[in-house]
């Protein structure tokens, strides 16, 4: 029997159904089953010592996108098949960046960050604006999406340039290293960034990058926090260059309480909850019975990560 462990524990349903359609596993909530568990959904860290020792181990499925949380190295080392959930939270983060949009545009920060103050803010016009999304995967799709629907010129920017599909949501897509090389400023009014964590990515928006793009713009982080220098990040909105950020991720989280980001009026700070959704487990188990069939199956997963890559 394959001894299956659901970190992510299932609703009633959920779990009578994995046990109908797969009769040759076992699947179990205990974490003390990460030992010798062949299947892991879910992680969590104070487990990671023990599952590293795990000889049975083939699998694990993420329940985020993101996998900078995992010890990738290690995993890669010992031969484990790491999937994510890129894709799921797509929807929701960009529904989150939208808000920010509204926000700014519709001149509420300083109604939200000023409260008692009877005030009457500038509005900006939605339409007339240009965004520049820095990855153009299923997030990056998404808030494309979303803002074309508000009339805005959309630019992405990845690794390998457009394609038939891309071409259809952006309305231009540059490679990063045309990014790097380019001399003249890239005109724009937000510029919105889902980079991953990785080590390439690391610390990528310092001073120099994010004063690659005409000053007044809004920044926009629901990538990770590690690819954004905050102290230069903090110097640009303090000198004006930038008009404003929305972070939701943070070089250092929990963002503690004393860091001036929650107090500054410039800013619009949010505790790393842009991909929340009502009903997590209904859309995460799906895409794992998905490729619990393709894993019995021994078919090719989805969403493998690319140790290399580190996404």
């Amino acid at each position: 029997m394959t001894k299956v462990l659901l970190l992510v524990e299932p609703k009633t349903e959920q779990l009578q159904q994995l046990k109908s359609e797969f009769p040759t596993a076992t699947f179990t909530t205990d974490p003390a089953d990460c030992r010798d568990a062949e299947i892991i959904l879910g992680w969590k860290a104070d487990l990671a010592a023990t599952i590293l020792k795990n000889e049975q181990l083939q699998w694990i499925q993420a329940k985020s996108a993101g996998v900078d949380y995992f010890p990738l190295r290690q995993l890669e080392g010992l031969g484990i098949t790491l999937t994510n959930a890129s894709g799921l939270h797509s929807r929701y983060i960009a529904e989150t960046v939208s808000a920010y949009l509204l926000i700014e545009n519709r001149g509420l920060r300083p109604v939200i960050k000023e409260p008692g103050q009877w005030i009457e803010p500038a509005v900006l016009e939605t339409a007339s604006q240009r965004v520049i999304i820095f990855g153009t995967g299923h997030i990056g799709q998404e808030i494309a999406r979303y803002c074309r629907f508000f009339g805005m010129h959309v630019t992405g920017i990845n690794r390998h340039g457009s394609d038939d599909h891309l071409s259809a949501l952006f309305d231009d897509v540059i490679t990063m290293q045309q990014f790097e090389t380019e001399d003249e400023l890239l005109v724009t009014d937000y510029v919105i960034n889902i980079l991953p964590g990785t080590g390439a990515t690391t610390h990528f928006f310092d001073e120099k990058q994010l004063q690659k793009f005409t000053s007044g713009y809004t920044f926009i982080n629901v990538g990770r926090g590690t690819t954004v220098v905050t102290s230069d990040l903090q110097k640009m909105l303090a000198t004006g260059y930038l008009r404003s950020a929305y972070l939701d991720v943070f070089e250092q989280e929990p963002l503690p309480a004393s860091s001036a980001l929650w107090r500054s009026p410039q800013v619009i700070a949010t505790p790393h909850i842009s991909g929340l959704m009502q009903h997590f487990r209904v859309a995460l188990y799906p895409l794992f019975v998905d490729n619990l069939r393709r894993y019995f199956a021994g078919t090719h997963l989805r969403n493998v990560v690319d140790y290399q890559k580190e996404y």
